[in-house]
């Protein structure tokens, strides 16, 4: 996936995933924007809905209480307005089609929730936009996603999708258990798909985000909140605060920069250790032509004073062509 003004090739792009954990107070949505910004975070994501649209009002219960939780779109575009601002993006994932057509024209990007991976009404509607998206893969196996992938290639082509889709490996439960989290199939899903690979975090803690970055994930997203214990909805506990948020944020930079390359070579701290702490050759005592150095008549100490590799196999064996005195050094020229 390419992203505007963003490098997914030399950083993890890093979501505080608000979702509704500003419970309907917009003061609350606005200071979380800044808190975000301020941890290090890229973007900050909320969810946009109405939600008539999406919920039965014979669900008294939930109705009532997402009622409270809905935000108007001109909220939104106050937020986004506040995001940039703070230089982060905005991102929303809508929950009904009006919804979508509203962050198609607002969002930066559009998450689609792990409920909706397979509502293709709404897919087919985001794919159409030309919007960079994000889809959590939650509740659905790698049959299941390669079908949602043939589906996004026939909409928009296998090569628009590369440029504008990541996936991202989630457990839907609130909160996932570390025995479930599973963190293996974000290495999984990057050997088996061609689409930018992520990570959608509900365990408790901050250390599978960063775990996820060290397999691969190029994008992570995080549940975000002003106080874990802000109310009885469940996602507050489940969470990163402020100063989780921050910590994720400085783990997985410093993480990007011990992962390096896909090699093994000798590093650039290590050569000048090389002649300290390697070995060298040396005759234990007097050694003269025509003799041959064995492991009984050399020994082996630090410093090699010498940067090239000891091949142990090129002086055993050897006859030498003129004296050795005890304690010299032993070269291959002898």
């Amino acid at each position: 996936m390419k992203l505007k003004n963003f490098d997914l090739k030399k950083k993890v792009f890093i979501i505080a995933e608000v979702g509704n954990n500003h419970e309907g107070n917009f003061n609350i949505a606005k200071k979380l924007v800044r808190l975000a910004a301020k941890a290090g975070a890229d973007a900050i994501k909320f969810q946009t809905f109405k939600t008539e649209n999406f919920i039965r009002k014979k669900d008294i219960k939930r109705f009532k209480q997402l009622k409270k939780f809905e935000l108007s779109y001109e909220q939104f575009k106050s937020l986004k307005k506040l995001a940039h601002i703070k230089k982060i993006k905005f991102i929303s994932t809508p929950l009904d089609l009006e919804s979508a057509d509203f962050l198609i024209k607002n969002a930066d990007l559009i998450k689609i929730a792990s409920s909706d991976n397979n509502f293709f009404p709404l897919i087919e509607k985001v794919l159409k936009s030309k919007k960079s998206i994000i889809i959590s893969t939650g509740m659905i196996n790698i049959l299941q996603i390669k079908d949602l992938t043939n589906y996004i290639y026939k909409v928009i082509g296998k090569k628009s999708a590369i440029k504008r889709i990541a996936l991202l490996h989630c457990v839907t439960n609130y909160p996932v258990e570390d025995e479930f989290a599973n963190l293996r199939s974000v290495e999984y899903l990057i050997k088996n798909s061609k689409l930018t690979i992520g990570y959608s975090d509900h365990t408790i803690g901050n250390e599978a985000c960063i775990a996820a970055v060290a397999m691969g994930a190029k994008v992570i997203e995080k549940h975000f909140t002003i106080n874990k214990k802000f109310s009885k909805f469940r996602d507050h506990a489940l969470s990163a605060d402020y100063i989780d948020l921050k910590n994720i944020v400085t783990g997985i930079r410093k993480v990007e920069k011990q992962l390096g390359r896909f090699n093994k070579e000798i590093q650039k701290p290590e050569k000048k250790l090389i002649k300290i702490v390697r070995r060298a050759a040396y005759a234990d005592k007097n050694i003269f032509p025509g003799e041959k150095i064995t492991l009984k008549n050399t020994k082996f100490l630090r410093p090699a004073l010498t940067s090239n590799f000891f091949n142990l196999k090129k002086i055993i064996g050897k006859k030498i062509k003129k004296t050795l005195y005890k304690d010299q050094k032993i070269n291959l020229d002898i």
